[in-house]
């Protein structure tokens, strides 16, 4: 197993005694709770789409249009947001907590999702082989025993050209948290089992009444007036490993993934801080930044940017899977290169009412909408005012010469899951991916 004294690794014994621990603890803390708002696109294929451009698949061939989709950990609402995004796959979704399944089950029947099936199980016990054509495991084998573990399982269960969407902690992200969770657990004397009421009352009090004076009293605040279910979520996980990109692309490296591209989450999207990418004002040092692979790349901004570097959200493919990585450059050069048109949809919405039931509205609203970025939207005005051009003509529209972190960032923000604006014509992509 993997033991630093960065981790919480204090009451680590098996794999198995984890497992339990953890059911324990989301039966007693559901988190995160269900949104008051849950979105679902009209096109049943629009979301596949945009997860394949997000991976560089311009012609849409990577994740087929009716995929199978395995959620692996999916906690209280993952699931069914899945199942909304995309409607036209076969979905399963296991956890370990029964009552996050009772949750999830009861907001699947609330709207009427029929492609969702749910299982009462741990990642570690799972047999499945080359099933899933999509994959999605986030904030999950961090909390096991020994992250290698599930890691393993998640492979197996991958078809050899599938899409693993993986998310664990970031190191220099949960600095304070891990620190305060091993506090705890010592203060406790919990180096077995875990009496969660006695930690949560430990943790409530240090936050009170603390007489810290440094970074750790900064990070408390947050969680002054906060539900119990968030504060354990952040301040009480019974495990918690953390990792940096180099630590993260070793431990896949090891099961035989490797990283295809960074994916924009809701979170780092609302910080408007999701590109990897750094810009210097040497340039001598731009270049050189510039010319390194992208893991190199990576590594670096999560080096100098610490805290501020985005979460660790990342596509995966099995290096066996016989298709060619295609690097950041490649990426880029590919979105400069294709012709582009106008993603107009629509969604229906479901809102949370009192009861805690939801209930849809009874409308459809345009959806993406209108994009939160100036130069992004006069992209996508150009794109509809100038149709076949080619996206490099677009942007040097805007800007003579645009830099590697700019044609990146407009990549993300303008043709993936997260920001789903541009979508290629049939074509162009067809030629690009030839």
């Amino acid at each position: 197993m993997i033991r630093t004294d960065e981790d919480n690794l204090v009451i680590v014994k098996s794999i198995e005694s984890v497992d339990e621990i953890n059911a324990k603890f989301y039966g007693r803390f559901q988190f995160p709770w269900p949104p008051e708002v849950l979105n679902c696109p009209v096109d049943p294929h629009f979301e596949t789409v945009m997860l394949n451009q997000g991976v560089g698949s311009w012609d849409h061939s990577v994740v087929p249009r009716v995929p199978n989709i395995w959620v692996a950990g999916c906690g209280t609402n993952q699931a069914v947001i899945t199942a909304l995004k995309f409607p036209a796959a076969t979905i399963l979704a296991s956890d370990i907590s029964t009552a996050s399944l009772e949750t999830a089950t009861r907001t699947a029947k609330q709207l009427g999702i029929t492609n969702l099936e749910f299982r009462n199980e741990s990642i570690n016990n799972t047999t499945y082989r080359e099933e899933f054509d999509y994959v999605i495991c986030t904030g999950v084998i961090h909390h096991n025993a020994d992250p290698n573990a599930p890691l393993e399982k998640l492979v197996k269960a991958l078809r050899p050209r599938g899409v693993l969407e993986l998310m664990v902690y970031n190191r220099y992200h949960r600095i304070t948290t891990t620190a305060f969770q091993k506090a705890i657990r010592i203060l406790g004397g919990n180096a077995g089992e875990i009496d969660f009421e006695s930690e949560m009352y430990i943790a409530k009090a240090i936050i009170k009444r603390h007489k810290l004076r440094n970074i750790m009293a900064q990070s408390l605040e947050q969680y002054r007036d906060c539900a119990d279910s968030e504060l354990a979520d952040g301040l009480l996980q019974p495990v918690e490993y953390s990792f940096t990109v180099e630590s993260l692309e070793s431990l896949c490296a090891g099961s035989g993934l490797e990283m295809m591209a960074s994916c924009v989450n809701l979170y780092d999207k609302a910080a408007n801080n999701f590109s990897w990418n750094m810009e210097f004002n040497d340039t001598e040092l731009q270049e050189l930044y510039d010319s390194l692979p992208d893991l190199r790349c990576w590594q670096i901004s999560n080096l100098l940017m610490l805290e501020r570097s985005p979460m660790l959200w990342f596509y995966f493919q099995r290096t066996d899977s016989g298709r060619p990585r295609k690097d950041e450059k490649q990426l880029c050069d590919d979105f400069l290169e294709l012709q582009f048109t106008k993603c107009a949809t629509q969604k229906k919405t479901y809102l949370r009412a009192g009861n805690g039931d939801y209930v849809s509205n009874g409308r459809l609203f345009p959806y993406p909408g209108k994009h939160p970025d100036e130069m992004c939207r006069r992209i996508v005005e150009l794109v509809e005012a100038q149709p076949r051009v080619q996206m490099r003509d677009i942007v040097s529209q805007l800007t003579p010469k645009a830099s590697l972190m700019l044609v990146n960032k407009l990549r993300l923000a303008l043709t993936t899951n997260a920001f789903p604006f541009l979508m290629t014509t049939d074509n162009t992509a067809k030629e690009s991916n030839t």
